[in-house]
Order: C-alpha cells, then structure tokens, then sequence
C-alpha cells in the first residue's frame, strides 16, 4: 500500500503517553512513519518511504530537506517510556529512542524502530486509531498531544471515555511543556489547557473536557473526558456551568436536576438509592448507566410535570420500565456484536497479511501446505493446474485452504501475538 493511501495509524498506547519535548512537526512526522511501517513490523527492521511522500503527507514542501532531517534526528534523540499512566495496571517499565536510525539516500528514507519498541507497536493490546489527515489540521502541539491522549482512553462501544487522575507534573511531562514554562496553573490552565481543548472541540466530532482534583487550594491533578458527539457550534464548553464536575453530576444537571442535588447524588452514587430498591450486583457495569437509564425513562414517562423530580425519585427508588430496558439490552448487544464483527474482520486482514508476508519470504510453504490438502474438493481441482503456485495464484478456494494452513501450521510463531491480541480483545468485548 503507498503512504499516500494510509488514512490512519494504529498507535499503541506507550507510543502515545511519550514524555519528552518533540515539536508539532515531529509529532506528526513519527505518526506518519509508524503508519508507513505497522504492517511490516513483524518480519522487517528496516522500513523505507520516500522524501516527497513523507513530506507530502505532513503537508510541506519536499524541498526543505534539511528541516526533515531536523525532525528524524530529534526523534532519534526522543525517548518513550511506556505504560506511563499505568493503563493496563501491569508493573512493566521500558524506555527507547522513538527511532533507533534514519538515514536519506537518494531522495528515500530509511528508518528502523528498537526491536523492543517494535514488539510494542505492533498487535498492541490497547491502541488507538489516530487519523494522520486530521493531525494536520491542529495548529498546537499541545492540543495534538491531548487529543492522541484522550483517544487512548476512548471506548467505541459507550461512544466516551475519560483518562485517569493524570498528577500536573506528569501532564506537563505528557505535552512536553518545560518545568520553567507556564509555571503558574492559571498560565498553563489558560494557554495550553484551555487552548488545547477548545482546538480538539472545534476540529473534530468529540468534546473534550476537564476535571480538576485539588489537594488544598491547589490544582494537583486533572482528568479528560472525551465523548463522541455531533459536530457543535464553537463554544467554550457545551454545558459551561458544570465544567468542573464529576461525569454522573454533569449527567444530572444536563437533564434539568438541580446543581446541589446532582452533586450530592454523584458523591454518593449507590448509597443514594434505597437499600432495599438497591439492583443486582453486575446489572449495570457502572453507577452512570444505571443513571442514564433513569434519565432516558424520563424522557418516555407520561404525565410528568416535575421531570427532574421523576428522575430523582427514579434514582432513589430503582424505577423501572422494561420496555426501556429491554431497548438498552439490544442496543447494547448490537453494539457488542458490531465490534465482535469489526474484530472478526481485523483479525483476518492482519493473519492474511502475515500469511501473504510468510508466502513471498519463502514461496515453498504453497507446496508444503498443498501436501497437506485433505479435502477431496479441493485435491481435485489441483487438477486444473500445472502447479501448486498456479492452482494458488488463480483459484480463490485453493487460496483460502492453502492460505488456513499455512497459518495453521507454518505460521503460528508470528501469528502468536495476533491470536493473543484478538482472544484477549473478544474476551473484554463479551465481558
């Protein structure tokens, strides 16, 4: 596939929280390289593209050579650490340059990632789809950054999702801003925060938004939430009068409950709802479905003039309607099964890469697999053909079989971690 056709880059989540200070330009020049290179990470070191598409895919003029050259050395410069903010909860640190070397020859680039790094960014198990058209698009490095950030942490199954309580030091480490730069919150509030978020809000079909925890009077940490919406006129905040609350009170207050109230509920979340009304445990996976179901019961409740009283008492009472519930079922499950199929469809494209990549290495596995061609069907159609190669190349139902067990039989090393990857991932999709 050409560099030019790449729409996206699939990016692992340590190649995301990167602590370091790279420019905008940079940033985007590594996204642009490991998209290049992702599908060829299991079996080749060294990767190529050339000069005028790099740089027609940054958006720059190919002819300032130099200035690419300046961005390939600084990400040579440039460490990872990876699992920075502990997401999946496993006690596992590692450090590596974000290029190992690069090197121009004859208007092409040459570039190789650290054999460590590599087994990082390919299969990841948590990852992001980052599209590299869009990232041209932000004007800040900083609102760049947050957005692969608050991507990382996005569910496509909920359509939301929200970071950790990420410490300032770490966050400042996140973006690459200088311990000397923006030393006070309100100047790093206003002009990388606040900036960045309203960046993100304006160029894409998310909304960004921001949690402060103090310790004292002083902002310690903050947390983003991302959620998937249709494209909004440009604003500071959607709901600019709940900006500092927490997700279930912002739920709360959006629906017409008062302020106070929706805080008391949000800070209480199950103790608030009557002992004896109180659900099965693992009903809802978390205490804002349980909200959001009250709230959309609301919506189809007849004669209610007090909506924000009916969603309380619902809350507090366990109200229930099976219609509405068993609507969020289905959704639920459609959902569920759209991302087993997308998943089932993934899987195949990455083990049929890897197949064709084991095929065009070593073109005998077609004649050791052909031997191993049990089905009397497809044994006779070999007939057809002078060759195995021949039979492979123009009978798609000799492909297939040949191609199911050379992946079953000659590729099970390199297909290991995809297989672990995909099981993995259907196991979280089907809870």
């Amino acid at each position: 596939m050409l560099l030019a056709d790449i729409k996206e880059v699939i990016k692992a989540s340590p190649a995301i929280q990167i602590q370091g200070k790279i420019t905008h330009l940079q940033r985007r020049a590594w996204n642009v390289l490991l998209a290049n290179a992702y599908n060829e990470l299991p079996d080749k070191e060294i990767h190529h593209v050339s000069v005028a598409e790099l740089a027609a895919k940054l958006g720059f003029n190919s002819n300032n050579e130099d200035y690419l050259k300046d961005a390939l050395r600084e990400l040579r410069a440039c460490e990872v650490e990876w699992n920075i903010l502990g997401k999946n909860n496993k006690e596992e640190w590692g450090v590596a340059g974000l290029l190992a070397d690069a090197r121009i020859v004859d208007g092409i680039c040459r570039y190789s990632f650290s054999p460590q790094l590599r087994l990082k960014l390919y299969n990841p198990r948590m990852y992001s789809r980052l599209n590299l058209r869009l990232q041209n698009q932000f004007k800040s490095q900083y609102a760049l950054i947050l957005w692969e950030v608050c991507f990382d942490y996005f569910d496509v199954h909920w359509g939301q999702g929200e970071t950790p309580f990420i410490p300032i030091e770490t966050f400042r480490e996140l973006l690459g801003v200088e311990s000397n730069e923006y030393s006070a919150f309100k100047d790093l509030n206003k002009k990388v925060i606040k900036a960045a978020i309203k960046e993100i809000n304006d160029l894409t079909d998310y909304l960004v938004e921001v949690e402060q925890k103090r310790i004292g009077r002083k902002v310690a940490e903050l947390k983003f939430r991302i959620i998937k919406v249709k494209k909004l006129p440009v604003q500071e905040s959607v709901f600019p009068d709940v900006e500092d609350l927490l997700p279930v009170a912002v739920e709360l207050v959006s629906a017409g409950v008062d302020r106070k109230e929706a805080i008391k509920i949000a800070d209480a979340e199950w103790d608030y709802v009557n002992s004896e009304k109180l659900p099965d445990p693992g009903t809802y996976p978390d205490f804002i479905e349980y909200i959001s179901e009250k709230i959309e019961m609301s919506l189809d409740a007849a004669r209610v003039n007090n909506r924000a009283g009916y969603i309380i008492e619902a809350i507090r009472e366990n109200y229930r309607n099976k219609r509405i519930q068993k609507a969020r079922e289905k959704r639920a499950e459609t959902a569920r099964e759209n991302e087993l199929e997308n998943l089932e469809t993934e899987f195949i494209a990455k083990r049929f890469h890897i197949v064709r990549q084991a095929v065009r290495a070593e073109p005998g596995l077609i004649d050791q697999a052909a031997a191993c061609v049990k089905n009397p069907f497809v044994l006779k159609r070999f007939n057809e053909y002078s060759s195995a190669m021949e039979a492979y190349e123009n009978r798609p139902m000799i492909k297939a079989e040949i191609d199911a067990i050379i992946a079953e039989e000659f590729c099970q090393e390199l297909l290991a971690p995809v297989v672990a990857a995909y099981e993995d991932e259907k196991a979280r999709i089907l809870g």
